[in-house]
C-alpha cells in the first residue's frame, strides 16, 4: 500500500510538472508576446530596406494590378495594390515622412484609399491608369528625396 502511495504521489507530481510547463509554455506563446516578435521582425526588416528598393516593387505591383484590371481580375488587382500598399508602402512611410510628410501622406491616400475604392467600384481603366500614373509620379518625387 506504502509503494502504491509513493507510486500515485510521483504520477501526480509528474503531471503537476507537465501541467505547469504546459502553461508556461501557452503563456510564453501567447498573442501579445506573438505580435511583439513580428513587429521587432516588420521593425528589423523597414530598416534593412532601402526606400529605392522598396519604390521599385511598389511600381512593379501598381504595373501588375493595371494589367490585372484591364484584363478583368477585379480582385486580383486589389489584392496587388493591398500588397503594394501593406507588404512595401508601409515601409516606406517613416522615412518618407521624415522628408516630406505632405508627400507621404498624400500617396497613402491615393494608394490605400483612392485606388483601392476605384478597382472596388469598377471604375474605368482610364482611371485606375490615371491614379497609378499620379502614385508613380509622386514616387518619382521621393525617390529624388531619397537619393538626396
Amino acid at each position: 500500500m506504502k509503494i502504491e502511495n509513493t507510486i500515485a504521489k510521483t504520477k501526480l507530481g509528474t503531471l503537476f510538472v507537465v501541467m505547469i510547463s504546459a502553461v508556461t509554455l501557452l503563456f510564453m506563446a501567447s498573442p501579445a508576446s506573438v505580435f511583439a516578435q513580428e513587429s521587432e521582425a516588420a521593425s528589423a526588416e523597414s530598416t534593412s530596406r532601402e526606400p529605392i528598393a522598396i519604390i521599385n516593387e511598389i511600381r512593379t505591383l501598381l504595373s501588375q494590378a493595371n494589367n490585372q484590371y484591364a484584363g478583368g481580375d477585379f480582385v486580383g488587382a486589389e489584392q496587388t495594390v493591398q500588397t503594394a500598399y501593406l507588404d512595401h508602402y508601409e515601409f516606406l512611410e517613416g522615412p518618407l515622412a521624415a522628408l516630406n510628410p505632405e508627400l507621404m501622406e498624400a500617396t497613402e491616400l491615393l494608394i490605400r484609399e483612392d485606388l483601392v475604392s476605384a478597382i472596388q467600384e469598377r471604375a474605368p481603366a482610364t482611371e485606375i491608369q490615371n491614379l497609378i500614373n499620379t502614385i508613380n509620379t509622386n514616387l518619382d518625387q521621393a525617390e529624388v528625396l531619397f537619393q538626396q
